[in-house]
């Protein structure tokens, strides 16, 4: 290492393996967001030029420490700082858009996200490093380069696809039953879903225009911690974010819990009516990170 030096052409070759393998992860990882975001040319830039970066980071550390330059870790922990600059960005992106969304996503959601993006450079990062890492040791067995090459991006890719897994978390659909319910008004003026009030409508166009545009759901909880998440502001702030981003709002929008049960009732008059849809959306929401904690 030390004779040959870093711009050996087979150790270059190594890093871009590195680099190669960590940025083909965060673009996979950017494809398969079901939020949807960021959806825009400037925001895939944004995302997968701080995914090279970081690749390439985690793809030259290791070399670097063989060579007894300990400067890389230095640079390891400016990395990080960047990327904890890059969760603040999010955060304040979103919630500059927050006025102009047709319900706010909400701090919790908003959060989660940000903390979303700075984890997936670290996967990014880290899946860099043990490929390069592992072209190193494998090399010492295997005299075919080509070969170290494959084996260690099938290593590396196989890493992003666990840290992926792990970080993911999970959805509504993991803790509650969604089920349609009919809308009516009771005592001529009282808006319920199902058996659960929501609110009191005066105008008689108003009520018309719910019963003729309105959907309804109910979400059922499977058990106690999930009556605590369904429970919760932020989580149902999330829910009705992402109904009315796909959906549309024409106008209503709301939700109610029943305090016997622990059922939440969702209210929405949509532009796009689709009660199949509605409950797709609502069961891939995902569970938020501060409620999770509550559950543990």
């Amino acid at each position: 290492m030390q004779e040959k030096g870093l711009l050996d052409l087979t150790i270059v070759l190594y890093i871009l393996s590195g680099t190669t393998v960590g940025f083909v992860g965060r673009w996979l990882m950017l494809k398969s967001d079901i939020r949807q975001y960021p959806t825009y040319p400037n925001g895939y830039l944004i995302h997968l030029t701080t995914g090279f970066i970081a690749s390439a980071i985690g793809a030259v550390a290791y070399p670097a420490l063989l060579s007894k330059n300990y400067v890389a870790v230095t640079f390891l922990a400016i990395a990080i700082q960047q990327f904890r600059d890059i969760r603040k960005m999010e955060k304040e992106s979103l919630t500059s858009m927050e006025k102009e969304n047709y319900f706010p996503r909400g701090e919790s959601y908003i959060d989660g996200i940000a903390k979303t993006f700075e984890a997936r450079n670290y996967i990014v990062m880290i899946s860099s490093l043990i490929t390069t890492i592992s072209i190193f040791l494998l090399r010492e067995y295997i005299k075919n380069k080509f070969i170290i090459i494959g084996v260690s991006s099938v290593i590396g890719l196989t890493i992003i696809k666990l840290l992926r897994d792990y970080t993911k978390g999970h959805t509504i659909r993991d803790i509650a039953d969604i089920e349609e319910a009919t809308i009516e008004f009771r005592d001529k003026d009282n808006l319920y879903v199902g058996d659960i009030y929501v609110m009191n409508i005066g105008l008689s166009e108003t009520r018309e225009r719910i019963i003729e545009n309105g959907i309804g759901i109910i979400l059922k909880p499977k058990g106690e911690n999930e009556k605590v998440i369904l429970n919760h502001r932020g989580q149902r702030t999330a829910i009705i974010h992402e109904c009315t981003r796909i959906l549309g709002l024409e106008r209503y929008v709301s939700t109610r819990k029943n305090f016997d049960n622990g059922e939440v009732a969702l209210l929405i008059v949509p532009i796009i009516k689709d009660i199949e849809l509605l409950k797709e959306i609502v069961r891939n929401v995902p569970i938020l990170e501060t409620l999770k904690k509550k559950e543990n």
